[in-house]
């Protein structure tokens, strides 16, 4: 099978499919990305030039796509272009790459959330200590509660709006599991940042590309392969945290 990976420096998932035989077709502006190095088949090409990497998935005739964070959303709707299984909707993708409409959407799904404002203009404070992001196009910036408090992360997999936690557990994990909710995300993987207060935790950020960091971890407490959960959501197998495991992913990849 041919899968479309956007994105090469995120080595571990690639590793993973490399093992499982997988024809890799990988996309990154960086001619030095690592990711190339595990390819069958190189592309330098930016992750957010859609219409490109449309038509490279159209000439190689791929059976799924993966994305890296932002390249989550072009996946989402390279998959969807082209009928093919994906984790999560266009829609839903947006909301985990866009920084501001996730906010939004946590906001009035009433999920706790670490403080944030959006400011305009030279000078401006939002009345807490922050760490403002770059400017958009309209000058407005974003300015996000500046870490102090002890922060948690909660590694989840969804199947059919089902929440099972892979790493973390209690109030945060069921804060996790209320924030996937608000954005739409029924199947797949989830990794929330969250951080520790008197009030309870409060979410800083949820991604649906848990990074090889928590890929390890959850092999190392869990004898969980997050990687093979990826890549069977990317093509459309059916998958249970309960069972892939090391050494079973593998045995089922070859049966």
């Amino acid at each position: 099978m041919r899968l479309l990976i956007l994105g090469g420096h995120r080595t571990g998932l690639l590793a993973a499919a490399r093992a499982r035989g997988l024809f890799l077709i990988v996309a990154d502006r960086d001619a030095s990305a690592p990711g190339f190095g595990l390819a069958d088949r190189r592309a330098i090409l930016p992750t957010d030039d859609e219409p490109a990497l449309e038509r490279l998935a159209e000439a190689e005739h791929i059976d799924g796509v993966v994305g890296f964070g932002s390249a989550v959303a072009a996946a989402a709707r390279i998959a969807d272009r082209f009928g093919l299984p994906h984790a999560i909707s266009p829609e839903t993708a947006v909301l985990a790459t866009s920084r501001l409409r996730q906010l939004e959407r946590l906001r009035e799904a009433r999920i706790p959330q670490a403080r944030w404002a959006v400011v305009s203009g030279v000078g401006v404070e939002p009345g807490f200590p922050c760490v403002l992001r770059p400017p958009d196009r309209k000058g407005h910036r974003l300015a996000e509660e500046a870490p102090g408090a002890a922060e948690v992360t909660v590694t989840a997999f969804l199947v059919d709006g089902a929440f099972q936690p892979l790493l973390g557990a209690g109030a945060p994990a069921l804060v996790a599991e209320r924030a996937a909710a608000a954005l739409g995300i029924e199947h797949g993987l989830v990794s929330a940042r969250l951080r520790l207060g008197v009030d309870g935790p409060r979410v800083v950020e949820l991604r649906t590309d848990p990074g090889d960091r928590e890929a390890e971890l959850c092999r190392l407490l869990r004898g969980v392969d997050v990687h093979a959960l990826a890549l069977d959501a990317a093509l459309g197998r059916e998958s249970a945290a309960e069972y892939v495991r090391f050494g079973t992913a593998d045995a089922q990849a070859l049966a």
